[in-house]
């Protein structure tokens, strides 16, 4: 580690992917409406405007492996590389927060993995400090070591470089069993993405389709009879839906939690498995989801609300501690990881006169709407007067799931719009706290507290409206530094 190293040669390979998934729909786009290709009635130019163009981000891809060079000196990790300008970076080993494995389809059949360098500057970044595409686990481990080395004892040392420094043994906390797993993966509710998704491929594509003679092709189908139209609907959902399945399952298979002294260490997955880890120190709270149909059966969720790390676009889910566990189950895992938070602890409820508030607040635009809609689609639109009633019904659910606990050091809030949160969070974590109170909520003695923490480069406010204003008061003189 003391000398300079290069990546795994597969790492070109990998750049060459990066590159090419940012081309291929202009790419699929050249040959699927470029001619005839298998009768070789073509227009052969942008097809060798396409392949000079591959050609050359293999090349750069080649050239970026080639020039890139990490080493370990004087208590920082090094980094060299550039594709025309040649970069430096140096990054202080007693910034590094965690260093972060995956193992992709490239990467297993050789033993290989990407490490993400996280550092306690980088959370107002799109990216991780330093990303190393390709190296062996052998050298990820011993960079590794050598970093926890350098940090917990002052200073490496340049003898044994092939062996990593003694770490501590790392302790299961938490390992998720298959049948939790399906469970996840059956009320996740992934399908809406799926089918964004080829939402979002069909409306790229239609400005290049003919779009009038499929038109008038779809007309002659759909008087084939709705009910087809209504099956072939139903096919897609549910095909959809067996995907999110599929990549749900892929995603958090083999998902266990680690305690590893200070940090906790997070993997999963099958195709691609990835190692996360989350120094305990940059932990800001925790927040636990239960949504409508996990709830009635007793599971939720328990995410991290964490300081440090990149924004990148998986970071809810890297964050994810308990992904489906029993309720029941959560206060017995999370004593051995957060020892002070207090989970079981009695809320108490919103005054009365805040049901009615919680209920308008919910439904008031549904039943706006319901008087155009009976009006001008009568006697049909009568039938929005049940979707106002829903709404009524979900304001008068979060009001019953509203509440507030304060002991000591702890707050806790609990809360619901679509899906109900539990938020737990310490004094000493907490970024801000303030009230609101409109002219209306005056009248009744009702505010509403917003707490702020700290989640990356941002914050995650945790709200609890319509509490009595003595309530909130008392929370707000609580959290005042004098206090």
């Amino acid at each position: 580690m003391y000398k300079p190293r290069k990546l795994h040669p597969i790492s070109a390979i990998i750049n060459f992917m990066k590159s090419l998934k940012d081309a291929i729909f202009p790419l699929i786009i050249v040959f699927l409406f470029n001619g005839d290709l298998f009768r070789g009635d073509v227009e052969w130019i942008p097809l060798l405007i396409w392949a000079g163009a591959l050609l050359l981000i293999l090349s750069f891809g080649v050239i970026r492996w080639l020039r890139f060079r990490y080493w370990v000196e004087d208590g920082e990790l090094r980094i060299e590389y550039g594709l025309i300008f040649r970069k430096k970076r140096y990054i202080p080993i007693d910034r590094i927060q965690s260093l972060n494995f995956s193992e992709g389809i490239f990467h297993r059949p050789f033993q290989l993995v990407k490490v993400t360098v996280e550092t306690a500057g980088s959370t107002g970044n799109q990216q991780a400090e330093a990303e190393l595409t390709a190296i062996s686990r052998m050298e990820a481990d011993q960079l590794e070591g050598l970093i926890f080395d350098v940090k917990n004892h002052g200073k490496g040392t340049e003898t044994g470089e092939d062996e990593a420094p003694q770490q501590p043994e790392r302790t299961k906390v938490f390992e998720m069993r298959n049948k939790d797993l399906v469970l996840m993966a059956v009320t996740s509710g992934g399908a809406g993405v799926v089918l964004s998704g080829v939402g979002f491929f069909f409306s790229q594509i239609l400005d290049i389709l003919p779009v009038g003679v499929i038109y008038e092709e779809v007309l002659n189908w759909i008087k084939i009879g709705v009910l087809v139209v209504a099956a072939a609907i139903f096919v897609i959902v549910l095909v959809a839906y067996g995907i999110s399945i599929l990549l749900t399952m892929l995603r958090y298979a083999r998902f266990t939690v680690l305690l590893d002294g200070e940090d906790l260490v997070i993997t999963r997955g099958w195709l691609e498995k990835k190692q996360m880890t989350i120094p305990l120190n940059r932990i800001q709270g925790i927040r636990i989801d239960e949504n409508w149909i996990r709830q009635p059966l007793g599971y939720a969720s328990v995410t991290l609300i964490s300081a440090g790390g990149s924004i990148q676009k998986e970071a809810e889910q890297q964050l994810r501690l308990l992904p489906m566990i029993k309720k029941t189950e959560i206060p017995h895992v999370l004593k051995n990881v957060l020892k002070d938070y207090k989970i079981d602890v009695e809320y108490k409820r919103l005054p009365a006169r805040a049901k009615i508030r919680y209920m308008i607040r919910s439904s008031w635009f549904a039943w706006a709407a319901c008087i155009p809609l009976s009006y001008f689609f009568y006697p049909y639109g009568l039938l929005s007067i049940f979707a106002a009633l829903g709404f009524t019904g979900i304001g008068w659910l979060s009001y019953r799931d509203a509440g507030w606990n304060l002991s000591d050091q702890q707050l806790s809030l609990k809360s619901r719009s679509f899906i109900k949160q539990t938020f737990i969070m310490k004094k000493y974590r907490i970024q801000s706290t303030y009230l609101n109170q409109s002219v209306l909520q005056r009248r009744a003695h009702l505010k509403s507290l917003l707490v702020a923490l700290k989640s990356g480069a941002g914050t995650v406010v945790a709200p609890c409206l319509y509490m009595d204003q003595k309530d909130a008061e008392h929370i707000l003189n609580w959290y005042r530094p004098y206090s």
